[in-house]
């Protein structure tokens, strides 16, 4: 079973993209600690990380900046104030929802309900490829 990896400190959000994101067939986990994230991810890769740095906490960018470097193409995104960063592996795009109404809320989380579908298909598509020279 495939799986996603949620890291947030607040409670809510970990549970608010818990219950958003699980689907059939996909394990969603969530911890608001950095040294549990490290943990799980190491224990089983998990095929996409969450990170939620919406709310000021000086651990979580100095967590994604150490991620990005110790799991350079593990697929990864990142809420931040106002946008989504979706690094695939290879490269990053940003999704741009500004503002604190109800209704950037629903665009920025259908966005990242979105390019997370976006990632697991591309994590699908890299796991069934039939290798090169190979028939």
């Amino acid at each position: 079973m495939r799986r996603v990896l949620i890291v947030s400190p607040h409670n809510a959000s970990r549970e608010l993209l818990r219950r958003m994101l699980e689907e059939p067939g996909l394990s969603v986990s969530a911890t608001g600690d950095a040294d549990d994230a490290f943990a799980a991810i190491s224990s089983k890769p998990p095929v996409l990380v969450v990170v939620d740095l919406r709310r000021p906490d000086e651990d979580h960018p100095l967590f994604l900046g150490l991620l990005r470097k110790r799991h350079p193409v593990l697929p990864v995104i990142a809420l931040v104030p106002g946008r989504l960063r979706i690094f695939d592996g290879r490269h990053e795009r940003v999704r741009e929802a500004h503002g604190d109404t109800t209704e950037a809320l629903h665009h920025l989380l259908s966005a990242l309900k979105q390019a997370m579908d976006d990632l697991l298909a591309q994590d699908l598509i890299r796991v069934l490829r039939t290798p090169v020279g190979q028939a």
